[in-house]
């Protein structure tokens, strides 16, 4: 895994838009984009300033033999077919899954309930996928 994918999930998992990120670490965001597309390598500094900030470390940044082990929703995300409105909307439902799953308006049965209706809808459109 390269540096741009790495910083990429690492600022997602943290949160961070890439614009306040390059702020936070006192570059431009041309300079944090020349280091997301290859172009460019951070100096050991700013380097170090980042895998400070994202709680890992320089080493693990530059190294594309380590990897980052990603949850199923970074594995959607980073390793959906492409791009496309559809993702966008996927990645919103998730968003608003987690909101309502990890608060406290829904019991335990409204959830697994909700789950089953997810389920349910997953079957129904594979099925037809099939037909």
């Amino acid at each position: 895994m390269n540096l741009h994918d790495k910083l990429e999930i690492l600022l997602h998992r943290k949160g961070y838009k890439k614009t306040e990120f390059a702020e936070k670490m006192g570059i431009t965001y041309r300079a944090f984009a020349n280091y997301l597309s290859g172009a460019r390598k951070p100096r050991r500094a700013i380097l170090g300033r980042m895998a400070e900030e994202l709680e890992v470390t320089p080493e693990f940044l530059m190294d594309d033999r380590k990897n980052i082990v990603l949850n199923s929703e970074e594995r959607f995300l980073y390793e959906a077919s492409e791009e496309s409105a559809e993702i966008d909307d996927a990645m919103e439902l998730l968003k608003q899954a987690r909101t309502l799953l990890n608060g406290s308006g829904l019991t335990a049965e409204d959830k697994q309930g909700l789950f089953s209706c997810f389920t349910e809808i997953y079957f129904d459109a594979v099925n037809k996928e099939k037909q």
